[in-house]
């Protein structure tokens, strides 16, 4: 009890000394009670305080205030007259007024503005290459509907090294044609017109051919009636009589081989259309058996001269371009790398008699060598017409006046 009362009492006389000199001295860093303050209670009337800009704060100056606001605004209307007074900015301006009227100013140039790309207008024209291409595709499109309007196509009559020929007809009045397709890869010589247009070397030769109206031209050349010019082909179209067929053909269903009467008809027309070619300065290049039509009439043998694919205009130049059927070219091209028209007419019109009245192929080489030999059993005029054609040297080869006037087609 008496050690509970001295706790006491020294309780009381501490708690008496701290409270007289709490005005004087801060309590110790250990006491409890100052290790957590409290807190200070806000008025009720008190507003709190936000977090607010320098320049807005009341504490700042005014005049400080004006003298930014003044420099900002001097700095971005110099600014903005420097942007509107450039030249990248007029023409900025410019293109958008012309977006905005349609009418563009005569002196602007739009292509130097190209940080400024609007949508142009509907009527603006495209661009050269895009519109050439689209052009190029209505025309092909144009020229391929035109053909299918007018021509109906049949099966196919031949197949050679440059094109497909095939047999069809006009739907105007059911006229036969021939429908020639070329791949255009496979037109390796063309021509210039007066007119600077480049036409395919066969449709300028058989363009010229029809300019020179006559009576031998209706009769020993096919008409070219229309060709078209497509995106990856070439459409001829020319009149096909009827009933014919190929000279090869013709052969294989008479045994393989004519009698002097029939090959004399043939080849005397032959003479005739090849001369009229040389009086128009046209050079066929491809005189075979393949290339002639036979039409059995009621008059006899009418014979038509096709194909002018390997055709040219001769200058009476020596032609340096191999052109023509590898086992029929003469021994001068091989000996000198060129060839003249005349006389390499004169010894294609010999290989075509030789296959017409012997039955077998004609090949130069085996010709030259004494294999291929000229049959005895042949008129002797036969065999003078064939010997003077098939002639090594070509100036000992006869003129087609000079073919044409032998006894043999007296």
């Amino acid at each position: 009890m008496v050690k509970e009362r001295k706790r006491k009492g020294k309780t009381s006389a501490l708690r008496r000394q701290r409270e007289g000199n709490s005005s004087m001295t801060p309590p110790s860093i250990e006491s409890a009670e100052y290790s957590r303050p409290r807190k200070r209670k806000k008025a009720a009337d008190e507003t709190p305080r936000k977090r607010i800009m320098v320049p807005q704060m009341s504490g700042a100056s005014a005049s400080c205030q004006d003298r930014i606001r003044t420099k900002r605004r001097r700095k971005s209307k110099t600014t903005k007259e420097a942007e509107e007074s450039s030249p990248l900015a007029k023409k900025k301006k410019g293109l958008m007024q012309w977006v905005l009227t349609k009418e563009p100013p005569s002196s602007l140039d739009i292509s130097s503005a190209s940080s400024f790309s609007p949508i142009p207008p509907n009527d603006c024209e495209e661009p050269p290459k895009r519109k050439n291409m689209k052009m190029e595709e209505e025309r092909v499109h144009s020229q391929r509907a035109e053909f299918q309007e007018k021509y109906i196509e049949l099966h196919q009559l031949g197949d050679g090294g440059f094109g497909s020929v095939f047999a069809g007809y006009r739907v105007e009045g059911k006229l036969p044609v021939a429908i020639k397709h070329i791949p255009k890869d496979n037109v390796v010589i063309k021509h210039k017109d007066e007119n600077g247009r480049e036409l395919p070397m066969e449709v300028a030769v058989m363009l010229e051919m029809g300019n020179l109206s006559s009576a031998l031209w209706q009769s020993a050349f096919v008409t070219l009636l229309d060709w078209y010019d497509l995106d990856e082909h070439l459409i001829i179209v020319m009149e096909r009589p009827m009933p014919s067929d190929n000279l090869s053909d013709y052969l294989m269903e008479h045994n393989g081989c004519l009698k002097d009467k029939e090959a004399k008809i043939i080849l005397k027309q032959l003479v005739e259309a090849a001369l009229y070619l040389q009086n128009a300065n046209i050079f066929h290049r491809d005189i075979k058996v393949e290339n002639i039509l036979i039409e059995t009439t009621a008059e006899g043998l009418q014979v038509y001269l096709i194909d002018f694919g390997l055709s040219c205009f001769d200058d009476r130049r020596k032609h340096e371009l191999l052109c023509g059927t590898p086992e029929h070219l003469p021994l001068d091209w091989f000996m000198h790398k060129n060839y003249c028209a005349e006389p390499t007419t004169a010894w294609q019109l010999g290989v075509v008699l030789f296959e017409v009245v012997h039955m077998t192929r004609f090949n130069t080489h085996s010709f030259l060598s004494k294999k291929l030999k000229i049959s005895k059993k042949l008129s002797k005029n036969c065999q003078d017409v064939l010997s003077k054609c098939l002639r090594v040297d070509p100036k000992d080869r006869p003129t087609l006046e000079q073919l044409l006037s032998h006894p043999w087609f007296l």
